[in-house]
């Protein structure tokens, strides 16, 4: 493993102190993981089954930080993509949210040539299946998966839940293709540059029924969450700030809100 060369990039995603102690603290960070590391897959058996860092975290933040497949761990790689594939494939194993890789990887870890063979294939096995695409970012949800690839980066995300969204072009993006996957109309949008509107169509959805729906904990994660009934259709308006000061918003959490949404609108018209 080569990884030292990328402090710097750790460094920068850290922004905790000043530039020189973050540089310090990111190059002791990579050289006490990469001695954990190689402990970790000289035990191959605990490296398989249960890896030093929970959920293979150092992996995946080296992922993220761009390091080349060739100066990651090599066994706790070769563990890592057979954990991929067996869950996008066969479903097996616990649920990866989060999880990135590099796009080549993916497609040959699944036996695929191309974006576009990945797509054809999984829209003939998903149930159901949606994408948009702007510019370098890809999006594509079915059958309870969802992947965001970057094509700028090389990196593609599975499941990105936790995922902060960084700008409103992104934010559009995934509003339209939740939209599109639960049947739901939407509309966001920019009220300033970091201010973002989200105006979800509940159609005849009584307003208590929504508000039920969510607790407090998840209203609190907005910065307005408000349901407005008109003579023809319940909306509900969600407002976010991007801002470090106000908790993100995450791909997870509108994912949630739209699949409850769209429960209670099968529900009223299934009535």
């Amino acid at each position: 493993m080569q990884l030292k060369e990328h402090r710097d990039e750790l460094a920068r995603r850290i922004r905790l102190l000043d530039a020189s102690a973050d540089a310090e603290l990111a190059g002791e960070i990579m050289a006490l993981y990469e001695e954990k590391c190689q402990a970790c897959q000289e035990d191959r058996l605990s490296c398989t089954v249960r890896p030093s860092c929970r959920n293979r975290n150092f992996l995946n933040m080296l992922i993220e930080l761009g390091v080349e497949p060739q100066d990651l761990p090599s066994f706790c790689y070769s563990q890592y993509l057979d954990q991929m594939r067996r869950y996008i494939l066969e479903r097996k194993g616990r649920r990866m949210n989060d999880r990135r890789l590099p796009i080549k990887d993916l497609l040959s870890t699944l036996r695929m040539s191309s974006i576009r063979q990945f797509t054809s294939r999984f829209s003939k096995i998903w149930k159901g299946m949606a994408r948009v695409r702007a510019n370098d970012i890809f999006l594509v949800i079915g059958d309870d998966l969802l992947f965001q690839f970057d094509f700028s980066r090389g990196i593609v995300i599975l499941n990105p839940t936790r995922f902060a969204i960084p700008d409103f072009d992104t934010f559009r993006m995934y509003g339209n293709l939740f939209s599109r996957y639960f049947e739901l109309d939407v509309q966001a949008t920019d009220l300033t540059p970091n201010w973002w509107e989200l105006d979800i169509d509940a159609g005849t959805v009584a307003v208590s029924a929504i508000e039920k729906a969510f607790d407090e904990k998840q209203r609190s994660r907005f910065e307005s969450f408000v349901v407005l009934s008109s003579d023809k259709n319940t909306h509900l308006i969600l407002e976010t700030i991007r801002a470090e000061s106000h908790p993100p918003a995450e791909v997870g959490l509108l994912a949630t809100v739209f699949e409850k949404v769209s429960d209670l609108v099968h529900k009223e018209s299934s009535e």
